[in-house]
């Protein structure tokens, strides 16, 4: 099996696990689209496992659904959140910036550049760079993808 068909895989399995949490929290997907500032149809996206969605966004699903993040996952590994009284938003912006600076260590340490590890991807070095500077969230799948290449768990990156 090819890597993108082991992400498109992961992707449909994200996409039952957060419908699952959702249904069994009460909640809909324009509550959660809306606590996370994207648009309804973006959220179905992410649950019809056709878009990736970020860790970040993934934590306040987690919280909001009253599942802990380990449900998403196939590890245990969790480290709590220490930015629990600061709002949603606010938590998700230092999550990002912590998230793109462990990449950012880990890909250095690793000795690769922005450029192998966007080829990786199939996406620009541009968008590595963003992702490193907490200017745009990475996907878990991406994520999934780059950490056996880092040489890192994808639990690394968990903040």
């Amino acid at each position: 099996m090819g890597e993108l068909e082991k992400q498109i895989i992961r992707q449909k399995i994200m996409g039952v696990l957060l419908r699952h949490a959702r249904l069994r929290a009460g909640r809909s997907q324009a509550e959660l689209a809306a606590a996370l500032r994207v648009s309804k149809y973006r959220y179905g996206q992410y649950e019809q496992g056709r878009r990736d969605i970020s860790l970040p966004e993934l934590e306040l699903v987690a919280e909001l659904c009253g599942v802990p993040l380990d449900y998403f996952f196939d590890d245990t590994v969790t480290v709590d959140d220490e930015s629990a009284d600061a709002s949603p938003l606010v938590a998700l912006r230092i999550q990002r910036k912590a998230i793109g600076a462990r990449l950012r260590q880990a890909r250095q340490r690793a000795g690769k550049s922005q450029k192998e590890c966007a080829a990786l991807l199939g996406i620009s070095p541009r968008r590595i760079s963003r992702y490193e500077h907490g200017e745009q969230d990475i996907s878990q799948t991406e994520l999934e993808t780059l950490a056996p290449y880092l040489g890192v768990d994808v639990a690394y990156f968990r903040v």
